[in-house]
C-alpha cells in the first residue's frame, strides 16, 4: 500500500516539521495587517509587509503550507508555462523567479534552491516544431532553446532515446516548498510578524464599507488591513467577500462567473535514488529527481475538490515515466498524493483591493503558480498597502478583469 503523505514532508527535520504547527502566543488585538492564510502566498505576503515595518498577525486553520503549497511540484518555471499565459503573467512570473533567486543567498534562508532548468519533450507543446515554437517564444521574451536527438542524450543520458527534438529552459529552477514556506515564516517571525496556526477565521463585523473585526476560533481581532490568501472559498468573510457565487456585484457572466474554483492534482513518488536526472523533464507527464533522490511524477488535472489519489491514475503516471526513463522500471513509487489549487477563469491569481470593504486586499487563486508568483504577488501587495502604490504594474491581475 503507498503512503499518502506529500513526499515534501517526508524530507523534512523533526524540528522542521514541529513548526508546522507552531505557534506564536496571543493574537495581535490590533494589527496593522491580518494575513488570512499560512500557505506561501500568505507567509510570502507576510514577509514582505513585515519587511516594510507593518505590524502583522497571519492565522491559518490548519498548519503551514497544509494545503496546496505542500502538495505541490516545486517548480519555478517562468519560461516553460510563458505563452499559455496572457501578457499580465511575463513580468510576474519574472520578478517571482528574481526575487527567489535573490532570497536563496540570504543565509537564513534555506529552501533546496536549484536552477536545474526544465527539458520538453512534449511535441504537443511545441508545435509544428521546436525551432519554430522557440523562435516565436524567444520573440516574445522568454529564454528557451531548441535541441536535437543529440542534445537531449547529452543533457539527459538516462531517457530512452526516441525523442527526436525538444525545448530546453536552462534557467529555470527548483525548490522545496515546505522548506521555502518554513523560511518565509522564520524571516517574517524575527521582523515581529506572529503566526498562529489551527486557527480559522469564522466571520467578519463591518460598518461603513469596511472590516472593523475578525472573528477566529482563538479570538477577536480588529486589524486596520486585512489580506485574504485563502483557497477557492472566501465564506469566511461573508457578505463582504467580493467574489460571490455566480460573480453578482461584479457583473459577470457566462464561463467567467465561478471566479475561484477548486481544481485537484496528484503526484507519486519513489524513495530516494542514486542520481538519474538532472533537468525537470516534461513528457506525457511531468518527472523530477529532487535534490534529496526521490523521484517525483505528476501532475495530474481535476475539476473538483477531491483529495483521493485515482489509482488509474498512479497507473498511468508510472506507465508514462518508465517509458522516459527506463531506469525506473523496477523501482517501485511508494508515495501518492493529491492537492487543491485555487484556479481563475485565466489561470492568473487576483491581486486587488475588494470593491466591497476598502480596507480588504486580495491574493488569491494562483492555480499552478502559486510558489512562482507568491513573493512576487506578495512584494506588490505590501507595496501597494503600506506604500499607497506597488512598484510594478499590477492592474493584469484587478478583480475587474472578469467583469462584463
Amino acid at each position: 500500500m503507498m503512503l499518502t503523505e506529500s513526499v515534501w514532508l517526508s524530507t523534512l527535520s523533526a524540528a522542521e516539521r514541529s513548526e508546522l504547527t507552531a505557534t506564536d502566543g496571543e493574537l495581535l488585538a490590533t494589527p496593522d495587517v491580518l494575513v488570512v492564510g499560512g500557505g506561501i502566498v500568505g507567509l510570502a505576503t507576510a514577509y514582505f509587509l513585515t519587511e516594510l515595518g507593518a505590524r502583522v498577525q497571519v492565522i491559518e486553520a490548519g498548519s503551514l503550507a497544509g494545503g496546496a503549497t505542500g502538495a505541490s511540484a516545486g517548480g519555478i518555471w517562468p519560461n516553460e508555462q510563458g505563452p499559455s499565459h496572457p501578457p499580465a503573467y511575463q513580468p510576474l512570473a519574472f520578478l517571482g523567479r528574481d526575487l527567489w533567486g535573490r532570497l536563496a543567498v540570504r543565509p537564513e534562508f534555506d529552501f533546496d534552491w536549484r536552477v536545474n532548468g526544465f527539458l520538453n519533450l512534449n511535441a504537443e507543446r511545441f508545435a509544428p516544431s521546436a525551432d519554430a515554437f522557440a523562435a516565436q517564444t524567444q520573440d516574445a521574451g522568454f529564454s528557451l532553446k531548441p535541441v536535437d536527438a543529440d542534445q537531449i542524450a547529452r543533457l539527459e543520458p538516462q531517457l530512452t532515446r526516441g525523442f527526436r527534438e525538444g525545448l530546453h529552459y536552462p534557467s529555470e529552477a527548483h525548490l522545496h516548498p515546505i522548506k521555502a514556506s518554513l523560511s518565509l515564516a522564520r524571516a517574517a517571525r524575527r521582523a515581529g510578524c506572529r503566526i498562529r496556526t489551527e486557527t480559522r477565521a469564522i466571520g467578519v463585523e463591518t460598518s461603513a464599507n469596511r472590516i472593523i473585526a475578525v472573528n477566529t476560533t482563538a479570538g477577536r481581532i480588529e486589524p486596520r488591513h486585512v489580506v485574504a490568501t485563502t483557497g477557492w472559498t472566501m465564506d469566511w468573510l461573508g457578505t463582504s467577500s467580493p467574489l460571490p457565487s455566480g460573480g453578482e456585484g461584479l457583473g459577470v457572466r457566462g464561463p467567467s462567473a465561478k471566479l475561484l474554483r477548486p481544481v485537484s492534482g496528484q503526484m507519486i513518488a519513489t524513495d530516494p535514488q542514486p542520481p538519474l536526472l538532472k533537468c525537470s523533464i516534461g513528457g506525457r507527464v511531468l518527472v523530477i529527481q529532487l535534490k534529496s533522490g526521490e523521484i517525483v511524477v505528476g501532475a495530474s488535472v481535476r475539476e473538483d475538490s477531491s483529495l483521493e489519489p485515482d489509482p488509474a491514475v498512479t497507473a498511468e503516471f508510472i506507465a508514462a515515466t518508465c517509458e522516459i526513463v527506463p531506469a525506473l522500471r523496477d523501482i517501485p513509487f511508494r508515495r501518492v498524493w493529491c492537492g487543491v489549487r485555487p484556479a481563475t477563469p485565466d489561470s492568473l491569481p487576483i491581486l486587488d483591493r475588494s470593491p466591497t470593504a476598502d480596507n480588504l486586499w486580495l491574493n488569491c487563486g494562483h492555480f499552478r503558480n502559486g510558489l512562482l508568483l507568491a513573493p512576487a504577488c506578495g512584494k506588490l501587495l505590501a507595496e501597494w498597502l503600506v506604500k499607497g502604490e506597488p512598484s510594478a504594474d499590477a492592474s493584469g491581475l484587478a478583480l475587474y478583469r472578469f467583469a462584463t
